[in-house]
């Protein structure tokens, strides 16, 4: 990039010699005219032909732009979004914030959902935990009394365990 020469009657000194004329080694500039750009009319292969696509707001190149750069969808949305009236604005804003407040809602009462399902869950094993101890408890007293030859309606009595599960003990012994 080079400082621009201007007219006699326009030239400021801004004490520059020819050297000095080269701005930056880093910015390179390139201007594309848009009509010459549409009258070439290339298709929408390169990200720069996409882009360009959207400025020059040809509908059919801008779709075939939009299916291979989605940057381009999101783009459009902002453009739509800047070229609102004030009704149209708020309407928007009211939509969005009602999508982000459901959005928040939700995960809220997922959260929450989780952690009472696993409080509820930890207590129901331990309700799980205890049955099962005491019915272990209740088979080994049932397994004592049938070394002991205790009657089986007496174990069941005093066990609570069917005659059905008793008769199980008895075999395995």
């Amino acid at each position: 990039m080079k400082f621009e020469k201007t007219k006699e009657n326009e030239y400021v000194d801004m004490g520059y010699s020819n050297e000095e004329e080269l701005a930056t080694n880093d910015l390179e500039m390139h201007f594309i005219e848009i009509p010459k750009f549409e009258k070439k009319n290339p298709g929408a292969n390169t990200r720069l032909e996409q882009w360009l696509w959207l400025l020059a707001g040809r509908e059919e190149k801008l779709e075939m732009a939009r299916k291979k750069n989605k940057e381009i969808d999101k783009a459009i949305d902002i453009i739509n979004q800047m070229s609102m009236d004030e009704k149209e604005w708020n309407l928007y804003i009211s939509r969005q914030r009602a999508i982000w407040d459901y959005n928040t809602g939700m995960r809220t009462a997922r959260e929450k959902g989780l952690e009472e399902g696993i409080k509820e869950g930890r207590e129901e094993g331990v309700k799980e935990g205890i049955k099962e101890g005491a019915k272990q408890e209740r088979l080994e007293i049932a397994k004592n009394m049938l070394k002991e030859k205790v009657n089986i309606e007496v174990i069941e009595r005093v066990t609570g365990l069917t005659k059905e599960e008793i008769e199980k003990l008895k075999e395995n012994k």
